[in-house]
């Protein structure tokens, strides 16, 4: 098992390595060629798309990795329960956009939201297919899949945006992205039935299947809540603004830790039936994570000034300081991501459901107060309202786990610290010398700095740390 979750990992790894090099690169492009306004748009009609997106499938997905053993009338039902509810989706989703454009005032959504809501028929076809690829752990064909639906999506969104068409250069990325991965899904793992639905085949799938569901509607509720306070409060170009330096900062988070959830839920699911393994698990996610994500968060935090200069250009400063502060608030959200496929994987999905219920309560409570200063005040609503709840849900979590607590603080301590000390050295080097020296000589010599900074300090007050890294990275 250990091998193949580190082979999984290396093969989604490097899958979304090279699909990163291809979408930063279309990304970057694409920025200079739109307007926050664009961005804004798509924001807008993300919301409402993206939710039902995210319930579509009524966790069937989670019930096809989870399940010990699936026949192929469990199978069949599944996918007519899918495809049924994403076809749904479809529906809702066109009916609504009238009043996902009367919420926030802007016409133009109808249509932007009838044309995504054709992404759920796409959806529909591949939702299964993946699921099944996931539960064999055969993560080298999606992450071949992966990537070349990257590469669809980045074509189609810089030849429509060099065409002039604005924020639909955006909305044909998606679409074209969806029916590319719908294909290869059903070429690869086909899984085409005409629907069939007997309830008796669904026994004791039905609950988990439910609240799977409701905690990715809670999941929703506190990740995207932010962007519609923000469509209500602040407008359009600001919104845009909010955007763009969410997406930069959450990009290692929605990337890497999307490859680590899935493969973690993969592997916690096919070892339920040992708990010493998942809590072995659980600590070296929580070890590795932290390693890894301090470093990462807190130096683009520091780094933010000239990466932003250099890569979009001065009509994005403001979305600099919005950018550090939400840097500092995802090293948490990343190891907060560990506890869910965990508990999922071993059939305790109330106490995920509990602790997104408590997140959503503190993070409306924590961005509604911050909004009232504007979008930095957003900004560190999210800081004060994440890290504040990630220690009440992370106690509960590992508490059920049966994981010390002192345990799983130990290990996440060290990085913290490190990373502390590498961002007042890179704070105060820019201050000496850094702020003379051209931006793209500035962004190198402070990366190169914070890396051996946070290198030297691991290496001589946490040695072992960085041994347990490195054999985690070799499957031992």
């Amino acid at each position: 098992m250990t091998s193949k979750v580190v082979a999984s990992l290396l093969w989604q790894g490097s899958a979304s390595l090279v699909g990163q090099i291809i979408s930063w690169f279309s990304t970057l492009l694409v920025m200079r060629l739109l307007s926050p306004d664009d961005y804004g748009l798509m924001a807008m009609a993300g919301i409402s798309t993206g939710f039902i997106m995210l319930i579509g499938d009524l966790g069937v997905s989670a019930v096809i990795v989870q399940a010990l053993a699936l026949n192929p009338p469990q199978l069949r039902a599944l996918f007519t329960v899918a495809l049924l509810s994403y076809l749904l989706g479809a529906v809702v989703a066109f009916a609504s956009a009238p009043l996902v454009a009367a919420f926030f005032g802007e016409p133009r959504l109808v249509s932007i939201v009838h044309a995504l809501s054709l992404s759920f028929v796409f959806a529909s076809l591949y939702a299964v297919p993946q699921a099944l690829v996931l539960r064999t752990l055969e993560f080298d064909r999606k992450a071949k899949i992966d990537v070349l639906t990257t590469l669809v999506s980045s074509i189609s969104a810089l030849t429509l945006a060099l065409s002039g068409l604005g924020a639909w250069s955006l909305v044909g990325a998606i679409l074209a992205g969806q029916a590319f991965r719908a294909v290869a899904f059903q070429v690869v793992r086909p899984c085409l039935f005409l629907p069939f639905l007997p309830f008796a085949a669904l026994r004791g799938m039905v609950r988990f299947g439910g609240l799977v569901t409701l905690d990715r509607i809670l999941w929703f509720g506190y990740t995207n809540l932010d962007m519609t306070i923000a469509g209500r409060a602040l407008g359009r170009p600001l919104v845009g603004v909010y955007s763009v330096a969410l997406s930069l900062a959450s990009i290692p988070l929605n990337q890497v830790m999307s490859i680590a959830t899935q493969v973690s839920f993969s592997a916690f699911s096919r070892s339920q039936t040992d708990p010493g393994a998942v809590r072995h698990g659980v600590l070296r996610a929580i070890e590795s994570v932290s390693l890894l994500a301090f470093p990462t968060f807190l130096g683009m935090a520091v780094v933010a000034p000239e990466a932003v200069a250099i890569f979009l250009g001065p009509k994005w400063t403001d979305a600099v300081v919005p950018f550090q502060i939400l840097c500092l608030t995802f090293p948490f959200r990343a190891i907060g991501v560990l506890f869910a496929p965990a508990l999922f994987g071993t059939g305790r999905p109330r106490i995920v459901v509990e602790n997104s219920a408590i997140t959503l309560a503190a993070i409306t409570v924590a961005l509604l107060v911050g909004v009232q200063w504007g979008i930095v005040g957003l900004c560190v609503g999210w800081l004060i309202g994440y890290v504040s709840v990630f220690c009440v849900t992370a106690y509960r979590a590992l508490s059920t786990l049966e994981i010390l607590i002192g345990q799983a603080a130990a290990l996440i301590a060290g990085p913290l610290a490190a990373a502390l000390v590498m961002g007042v050295g890179l704070v105060g080097t820019r201050i000496l010398v850094a702020e003379a020296l051209p931006p793209a000589a500035g962004l190198a010599s402070l990366s190169l700095l914070g890396a051996a900074i946070y290198g030297a300090l691991m290496a001589a007050f946490r040695p072992q740390a960085l041994r347990s890294l490195r054999t985690v990275a070799l499957g031992k």
